[in-house]
């Protein structure tokens, strides 16, 4: 009967094990985007001014470890042979009834949102906010569909 009690019991911990193996999440999605516009909020207007229209490369990798809001995303952004880094921990991860993911990240001294739009194949991050909102907004454009970076 000892056997018999210790090999369930072995049995249903490896079950559990396996199982929560499988519902953890270790994903990198990568998206590419060739063509990106820049906004910067008004106080005049009361709304956003279009700064510039870029048609460069901007890469951006969303990596969540362990669960959907934990990981950390890097936007790198080509400017006429320059790159700019943007980047964050995740610290909190949504999906609406709309099918809008969001992403709210945080880094050292900043908070920015990226939001990805599957339907319209853009993906917005909105950083630096003042005490009502954020204050400037780069809309890319995705070129290519999201794939999954080999995790090494």
């Amino acid at each position: 009967m000892k056997k018999f009690t210790i090999f369930v019991f072995l049995f249903i911990s490896t079950v559990f094990i396996a199982h929560s193996q499988v519902t953890k999440v270790n994903d990198q999605l990568r998206y590419k985007s060739d063509n990106r516009l820049f906004y910067v909020w008004n106080e005049e207007k009361d709304g956003y001014d279009l700064k510039d229209t870029e048609f460069e490369n901007s890469i951006i990798d969303v990596r969540e470890i362990g669960s959907k809001s934990n990981g950390y995303i890097v936007i790198s952004l080509n400017d006429d042979g320059k790159v700019r880094l943007y980047h964050g921990s995740i610290i909190s991860y949504n999906i609406d009834e709309n099918g809008l993911t969001t992403w709210v990240l945080r880094s050292k001294n900043a908070r920015g949102k990226l939001v990805l739009d599957p339907d319209k194949k853009t993906m917005t991050y909105s950083f630096e906010s003042n005490e009502k909102r954020y204050v400037k907004i780069f809309i890319f454009k995705l070129s290519v569909e999201d794939e999954e970076v080999e995790n090494n």
